[in-house]
């Protein structure tokens, strides 16, 4: 068996991740093969196996690597003045994926009733989201921007399942521009909003510039 060159170990994985959640949200999960993985990535089957075990425990590792998406989200959102404005980011970044893309996260939900990896990959995605939440809805309050009526951790779960219910909608085919109407209003129901109503939702984000990934046949 060819021997990992430590230094180039996490790019590595980083590319399968990447080449992973890519082939199979165009093929879904049971119809991809490891073969079509490497065949993305520009290796051999071989190359994979040094990395992850089975087709599995590339998922797990995909449901890790979610909360990076979510950094970039706050990344986008650095400069927004209003909170409307970085509910608005959140949404509008999700629904940069389309339909095979948010089918695939579904996808991979289901399968967390089954193993126990990927669920617990799930929770703790989860449960960092929360956290990270609460402590952005508490600082809210703190400066006055939204109503302190609510328990912060209340209003983070309440977020998290209405993003999920955005989603489900997304996949069937409700319209982006009724979603985002809708996801506005709730928004400012959810954060007993305390802004200028005639400006919330029309500030300006910063654009972000689409990750570009690029492709290596040195795994090894």
């Amino acid at each position: 068996m060819p021997k990992v060159v430590p230094e180039y170990k996490e790019e590595a994985k980083k590319k399968i991740i990447a080449a992973g959640r890519e082939v199979m949200s165009k093929k879904g999960y049971y119809a991809t093969t490891m073969d079509d993985i490497a065949a993305d990535v520009g290796v051999s089957k071989g190359a994979l196996y040094l990395y992850f075990g089975s087709k599995d425990e590339l998922v797990v590792e995909i449901v890790k690597a979610l909360p990076e998406q979510i950094r970039e989200v706050k990344m986008s959102m650095s400069h927004a003045t209003d909170p409307i404005d970085s509910w608005i980011a959140v949404l509008d970044f999700f629904l940069e994926n389309n339909a095979e893309q948010n089918a695939l996260i579904f996808e991979f939900l289901s399968m967390a009733a089954r193993n126990p990896e990927i669920a617990k990959s799930f929770s703790d995605n989860m449960e960092l989201g929360l956290r990270n939440a609460t402590h952005g809805v508490a600082e809210l309050q703190r400066r006055g921007i939204i109503s302190p009526d609510a328990d912060p951790r209340t209003i983070a779960f309440a977020m998290a399942s209405l993003f999920q219910g955005i989603r489900y909608f997304s996949l069937i085919g409700v319209g982006r521009e009724e979603l985002r109407e809708r996801w506005i209003e709730m928004g400012k129901i959810l954060f007993g909003y305390k802004g200028n109503p005639e400006l919330a939702g029309k500030g300006k984000l910063v654009e972000r510039k689409p990750a570009v990934r690029s492709r290596t046949k040195t795994l090894t």
